[in-house]
């Protein structure tokens, strides 16, 4: 255990919770109880809470943009959708295809849908149950270094693809993908098939408040939030549209009937109210996750047999977020480290939180990056956040050098 006590470098999985904000947005919705579809006074208090949230979000996610917010008082692009998570706003436009497919059921073996083969298991395991149920799906793989490459979501693109899901940052290796140029591809290349809309959905959980990056309703028709990356509860998500959809699940038509069920106010205000204060000093805060990055892939190199993931990642590098990084201690299996890093006091992962079935059948990821078979077994994920310091960082590698050279077979 560090001097500081225990040391927490799974940021990608969960960060720890903004216990400030969470009190008085619990407050907040303690005064506001009422049920924000109703017509009476306490309806309309939460009602109004409720919609203030949506805005703050919405201009959020805006002011992530390469240039933040245009300019003050613009009104932000795409529309907010809450959910109970981050895999529900990932599943939400999948399934909408399948109602689509459904209600003609001549069509349905003719759908078609496009998914990047290193997507999180919401949109993959969604996307594989919906191939189970008679849509056609494509996997695309990644290059070597985890990036998808618009020309082979191009290529797999045809008359009938309904829907293309490329994550905007990969939660294993911190791979950024460049979404912007994906759904420009994406849109010429509907107009050359003569093809009826493309829905482009993008998984941004990872990139709220890490990096910059832009929804342009001109190609991105969907985005996947998620409060707890940010500070913000568990249990509360959010779905940007930039276009309708109709949703498989209904109900009593709460947000444009595309997410039913009763509001969950306090998750709205505290994601709000988080992702407002994540995305402050986005830049400054980017900086001193590049430092860290650059300790962090340098002192791992130093670790004889040690191997950052991808092999060529460098310090600095725009085409990955510094706040995720992966790596390999050949002779030692990943969750074994993980296990005796735990018993040091220092918090990491073997991957997705989510993802406890696919360890079991391998590590799905790095394998579609073409990484050896003795790399992904024996990887470990490395993410840090805001109260990362270069005193943690340092202790983590003396920490983990002696573990890999005691236990390595």
């Amino acid at each position: 255990m560090s001097p500081q006590g225990p040391l927490y470098l799974d940021w990608a999985a969960t960060s720890p919770p903004d216990t400030q904000i969470l009190e008085e947005c619990l407050n907040l919705s303690f005064h506001s109880f009422g049920n924000p579809s109703s017509a009476h006074s306490e309806g309309k208090k939460a009602r109004s809470l409720l919609e203030e949230s949506r805005a703050l979000l919405a201009t959020a996610i805006e002011a992530s943009g390469k240039a933040g917010l245009r300019r003050q008082g613009t009104k932000p692009s795409g529309k907010i959708i809450f959910t109970g998570s981050g895999t529900e706003a990932d599943q939400i436009p999948l399934l909408a295809v399948l109602r689509t497919a459904l209600s003609k059921p001549a069509v349905l073996k003719d759908c078609h849908i496009v998914v990047s083969a290193i997507e999180h298991p919401a949109v993959f395991a969604q996307a594989k149950l919906l191939e189970q149920l008679g849509i056609r799906l494509t996997l695309v793989k990644p290059e070597a270094d985890g990036r998808v490459s618009p020309e082979k979501i191009q290529a797999a693109l045809c008359p009938q693809t309904r829907l293309v899901a490329v994550m905007a940052v990969n939660n294993e290796t911190g791979a950024v993908q460049d979404i912007e140029e994906i759904g420009r591809a994406v849109q010429k290349t509907k107009h050359s098939l003569g093809s009826r809309d493309i829905l482009f959905h993008v998984d941004c959980v990872q990139a709220l408040g890490k990096l910059r990056f832009s929804l342009d309703p001109a190609f991105v028709g969907s985005a996947a939030f998620s409060a707890h990356k940010v500070g913000g509860p568990r249990g509360v998500g959010a779905l940007w549209l930039s276009k309708s959809m109709e949703a498989l699940g209904i109900g009593g038509g709460q947000e444009d009937g595309l997410r039913s069920g009763t509001e969950n106010l306090f998750g709205a205000l505290a994601f709000a109210r988080c992702a407002a204060k994540a995305t402050e000093n986005l830049d400054e805060r980017l900086d001193r996750a590049r430092s860290l990055e650059t300790t962090l892939i340098e002192g791992i190199r130093q670790i004889p047999g040690a191997q950052i993931l991808p092999e060529n990642r460098k310090p600095g590098d725009q085409g990955f977020s510094p706040w995720i990084l992966s790596a390999a201690f050949p002779g030692l299996g990943g969750e074994v480290l993980a296990r005796a890093l735990s018993d040091a006091g220092i918090a990491v992962s073997t991957g997705s939180a989510c993802s406890h079935l696919e360890r079991k059948k391998g590590h799905r990821v790095l394998d579609a990056m073409g990484s050896p078979q003795e790399y992904s077994f024996s990887s470990i994920r490395i993410s840090t956040g805001d109260t990362t310091c270069p005193e943690d960082i340092d202790y983590f590698l003396s920490t983990c050098a002696d573990l890999y050279r005691r236990l390595k077979t």
